[in-house]
């Protein structure tokens, strides 16, 4: 008897799970390195007698587009996009996690951090220092830090960013803005990667995820009417039934 109403419920359950996946790409369209997020739907279908079945929609998985951002030049020698995979390493209160954010600068104590104050780790696994007159910084293709420090004119190797990889990149879950997290072991990324003085902007379109939005509110508006629609029915149906053993 309530059967309808059971899948028209499903139905919306996955439609505000869409909106509220639309609505992260849609605040992180600005975020350097945000990699946008869908959802997969399945059915799960009920048999509840021979003959019978009745069709429900959960949502089965988000997933991750891992499609490369557009890299736009920012003439800053400490921004640092990567040119196809990989992900910087930044040590967070949560342990280390891993980013395509490379919209970095120093702290106080002079390491190399992220917008969010976090420290950025070499291949080693320690932060990356710069002394306090450190002058002319130059990051290589392949993540080596050089630069001028002093008033000498020789260059001193400051560290090597750590870029890795991930053999599953399905496992890796986003935590807040461009941060994700992963149990798998890195796999060093080599070669050159690394382009200095830019930054990777976010792939999400925003144009595109607003007619997504647009299209999933229309969804849940016409199932909310049906539930309406099928709640009076019921209603309707359960007078006419008292009616008739009164």
């Amino acid at each position: 008897m309530f059967t309808t109403s059971l899948v028209l419920l499903s139905d919306q359950m996955a439609l505000q799970r869409s909106a509220d996946i639309v609505a992260n790409n849609i605040a992180n369209s600005s975020t350097t390195g945000f990699k946008r997020q869908g959802i997969q739907f399945e059915t799960y279908v009920s048999r509840p007698a021979p003959k019978q079945s009745t069709s429900f929609v959960f949502d089965r998985a988000t997933f991750r587009d891992t499609t490369q951002g557009v890299i736009s030049q920012t003439g800053n020698p400490l921004d640092l996009a990567i040119q196809g995979e990989g992900y910087f390493q930044v040590q967070t209160p949560q342990g280390v996690q891993y980013t395509r954010n490379g919209a970095f600068s120093t702290d106080n104590q002079g390491q190399l951090v992220t917008s969010t104050g976090y420290p950025v780790l070499g291949d080693g696994g320690q932060p990356i220092s710069m002394p306090e007159d450190v002058r002319d910084i130059t990051v290589s293709g392949d993540g080596y830090i050089t630069a001028q420090t002093g008033t000498g004119t020789s260059r001193a190797q400051l560290g090597k960013l750590g870029v890795v990889t991930f053999d599953i990149n399905e496992a890796v879950t986003p935590t807040s803005g461009s941060m994700l997290t992963t149990t798998q072991v890195p796999v060093p990324v080599t070669g050159n990667v690394i382009v200095q003085g830019a930054i990777e902007n976010s792939n999400v379109k925003p144009v595109t995820e607003i007619t997504n939005l647009i299209k999933i509110q229309r969804a849940y508006e016409q199932a909310s009417n049906m539930v309406g629609q099928e709640n009076a029915r019921l209603s309707n149906a359960i007078d006419k039934l008292a009616q008739t053993t009164a």
